[in-house]
């Protein structure tokens, strides 16, 4: 299974606040804000798993595919890799292993920045706060 994004960042409930004042499509904002996040965080994994590429299985299983799921009125992505096509390696290379003790697998930080690391997270809220922007100003020009 892969990790999730959802829209989350400072000022996300003023300015959906706002985009529905203005009738302004929340759900069209909210999937391309999701999709642009998706296409990011994916860009940055395929970098940092081709250093490790053997077979390909591990980055055959990176979700590549944005696909939004609701759930009421909330909405998530999945981003990286799934475990059950063959993404279990992934996490072994992002914290790296140990054999008796040993470290035998140096932990791949870049690998692990790539989605969990806190400048992605800054990267993935300032695209979504662009999108949500975006589609206030294209409602208010209606």
């Amino acid at each position: 299974m892969a990790n999730k994004v959802k829209l989350d960042f400072n000022g996300f409930e003023k300015m959906l606040t706002k985009l529905r004042c203005v009738d302004g499509n929340v759900t069209q904002a909210t999937e391309t804000a999701l999709k642009k996040s998706h296409a990011h965080v994916t860009a940055k994994l395929e970098k940092a798993i081709a250093p490790h590429r053997k077979t390909g299985d591990t980055e055959k299983s990176l979700d590549k595919n944005p696909t939004v799921e609701w759930y009421g009125y909330e909405a998530s992505e999945n981003v990286g890799f799934h475990i059950s096509e063959g993404g279990l390696p992934s996490i072994f290379l992002m914290y790296g292993t140990t054999v008796f003790g040993q470290p035998h697998i140096d932990p791949d930080k870049e690998l692990h920045d790539a989605i969990y690391g806190t400048k992605i997270k800054k990267e993935v809220h300032k695209i979504q706060r662009e999108v949500m922007e975006k589609a206030i100003e294209r409602a208010m020009k209606k």
